[in-house]
């Protein structure tokens, strides 16, 4: 089974933000862990505070070539090297998280464990080889950011199996900005879209990541009347 990956990112609420690399990476892997902790309470003892799941750590290393020849874009969508570099050292620079889309289609347009996620780029190292000049190899780590407003402590009274009391810690959101919808009209195609909502046609494969929209008809061809859409 073939499957075509396209790796991505973008800044929330920036629709000219979004990159996507030219060349997927061969492997990806993604640390998981658990983040509970033992602490001494005076007049109580060993306490194990009960936490969520630790953020994800993400790894892969990619190739940014000098020519296009090795990637799958068109000639006006190439970009060198150095375009790539200079955003990823924004993303760090403007501490803020980043949006980051794993696309995974099958030849049938199917798409299947989409990923879209908020991230921070912690750090990426360049690798240059002789006899590739002009082509840069980068490996990037990735972390999952999670927005929080406070962390609220609560006594249960519970025991875990060794006898040491539970503590819960609940973590309170942010509240996320209202979605931006639109509601397609007869001969809507994703095409037209997003070149009338995002001023870019190009944009439609967000627009159809975004809203699980997997038949390549309605991909291609037109939507429902009355269809509501979730707008990057």
């Amino acid at each position: 089974m073939n499957t075509a990956y396209t790796f991505s990112f973008s800044y929330d609420n920036e629709p000219n933000s979004l990159i996507t690399l030219p060349i997927p990476p061969e492997s990806f892997n993604t640390d998981v862990s658990g983040s509970n902790d033992i602490v001494d309470i005076i007049n109580v003892g060993e306490v194990n505070i009960l936490k969520d799941i630790a953020l994800r750590d993400f790894s892969f290393k990619i190739l940014l070539p000098k020519d296009n020849v090795l990637t799958s874009l068109r000639d006006t969508e190439f970009k060198e090297p150095v375009f790539y570099l200079n955003k990823f050292r924004k993303f760090i620079e403007d501490k803020k998280p980043v949006r980051f889309f794993i696309t995974r289609l099958l030849p049938c347009g199917k798409e299947i464990f989409k990923g879209n996620l908020l991230v921070t780029l912690e750090d990426y190292s360049v690798e240059e080889n002789a006899g590739e000049e002009g082509d840069f190899w980068v490996e990037l780590n990735l972390k999952e950011y999670r927005e929080i407003k406070k962390v609220v402590t609560n006594m249960t009274g519970e025991k875990d199996e060794n006898g040491n009391a539970v503590v819960h810690q609940e973590i309170q959101r942010t509240t996320k900005e209202p979605e931006k919808t639109y509601t397609s009209v007869l001969g809507d195609t994703l095409w037209k879209i997003a070149k009338l909502q995002l001023n870019d046609g190009e944009r439609y494969m967000e627009i159809a990541r975004l809203n699980n929209i997997t038949d390549i008809d309605k991909i291609l061809y037109g939507l429902d009347e009355g269809t509501v859409l979730i707008l990057p």
